[in-house]
């Protein structure tokens, strides 16, 4: 089973766009056991669209389309597909009601112009869309399972999920690809990698490797055969990638350090408090970038001058003379005022220099200093973190979730990221 894939839009050909699309759609073909044989990008030109859907139909038995499905002229999505299956345009009545809802739901008048949108191939159907007005398109063009989705990721998304998955899982092999990921944070990759070497062979099934981003480590396991034998093979590599790994490991696949770490202080019916210089809030931005942090996170200091730091968090002038405000004890008596004034189980305090400037041979770039403070007092953590300013930022905001999301399983932080 062949599947090829066609993303349109001038956005992409010129570089302004990265064509996330095209990558999740290959993975989830991949997931239903059909090889991806093509990723095909063409800009908004009719004749080049109608060209590239000719030429990916050929020898094609799934062809994914994203984008062009929009109301404006140069959304040629719908044109060209007719044209390249040598069918007329017509108005398909049900769409014609589901975009005319969605603007009546928004209480904003419906442009004329969006009622394009319900235009499809004769013999296709159109897919509905309850993220937007754009209305995909399902045809048989051939021997060739045609869909066309908009370029929008949460529609398209939702889209495959809900119309082509039921259809292609039908169509897929026997054999298809499972993928798991364990992610981790606090370990260099390569270090990491000397845990579980004997289990990274190449061309095993399943295969293990890790990858990095944003400073996460994951460990990927591929997998192929029957669903039921994929699953099994997963499941018994991924026990054992735990077993070597313990704690190192906070989640399965994508979901994030912060939610992991929301959903455990919920589940202790605890809360944390934030006091970030360096950072500017990084901490308090991914915790609450998730639905339902306000029964554990009520509230966050950005105290970026030696003034604020005094004003808001009450550290001694004397002492930010003394030691400046990246050292330890500064970031100690941020975490426990932060925790103090909140009126919470813990404290995170985060000081540091992320540059490029304001360095030196004793405070150099990267040196960060972290505070947890708790009901037994506080712990302050000494970092250098390595890369340019966003990078140490990032790091030093994930670093300071880890240390609380271990704190609160009962870990040592030396027994799972050793120095």
């Amino acid at each position: 089973m062949l599947a090829d894939i066609l993303s349109i839009g001038d956005e992409l050909t010129s570089g302004q766009t990265v064509n996330h699309n095209a990558a999740w759609l290959g993975e989830q073909l991949q997931l239903l056991g059909i090889r991806v044989r093509r990723h095909l990008t063409v800009g908004d030109e009719l004749d080049d669209i109608v060209r590239a859907l000719q030429w990916a139909h050929n020898g094609c038995d799934v062809l994914l389309i994203s984008g062009g499905l929009g109301p404006t002229a140069d959304d040629l999505t719908r044109e060209a597909l007719a044209a390249a299956m040598q069918e007329k345009l017509v108005t398909d009545a049900d769409s014609v009601q589901e975009i005319t809802a969605f603007f009546k739901h928004l209480h904003r008048p419906m442009p004329a112009v969006n009622l394009v949108q319900a235009m499809r191939p004769a013999s296709a159907r159109c897919i509905s869309n309850p993220n937007g007005t754009a209305p995909g398109i399902a045809a048989r063009w051939g021997k060739c399972q045609v869909f066309a989705m908009p370029g929008v990721p949460r529609e398209m998304k939702a889209m495959f999920t809900q119309h082509a998955v039921p259809v292609l899982a039908t169509v897929g092999a026997a054999s298809v690809l499972r993928i798991c990921k364990l992610n981790t944070f606090g370990l260099g990759e390569s270090t990491l990698g000397d845990r579980i070497r004997d289990l990274m062979q190449r061309g095993a099934n399943p295969s293990v490797g890790t990858t990095v981003h944003d400073g996460i480590v994951s460990v990927r396991i591929y997998a192929r055969g029957s669903p039921a034998e994929a699953d099994a093979l997963i499941k018994s590599v991924a026990t054992e990638v735990t077993a070597r790994l313990g704690d190192l490991c906070f989640s399965i696949n994508d979901e994030p350090l912060e939610s992991v770490l929301v959903e455990l202080l919920r589940q202790r019916r605890q809360s944390v408090a934030t006091a970030e210089s360096c950072t500017g809030g990084w901490v308090a931005e991914l915790l609450t970038s998730i639905p339902g942090a306000s029964v554990c996170f009520p509230a966050g200091w950005v105290t970026y001058s030696n003034a604020a730091k005094t004003r808001e968090l009450f550290v001694d002038a004397h002492l930010l003379a003394a030691e400046g405000a990246v050292s330890q004890s500064v970031a100690a008596a941020m975490a426990n005022a932060a925790r103090q004034k909140a009126g919470t189980n813990w404290g995170i305090s985060i000081t540091g220099i992320a540059g490029p400037e304001g360095g030196s041979a004793e405070k150099p770039v990267g040196l960060v200093f972290i505070g947890l403070a708790g009901p037994d007092g506080v712990d302050v953590r000494k970092f250098h973190f390595p890369g340019v300013r966003a990078q140490i930022r990032l790091r030093a905001a994930q670093m300071a979730m880890t240390m609380l999301r271990l704190k609160i399983i009962g870990r040592t932080f030396e027994d799972v990221i050793p120095s």
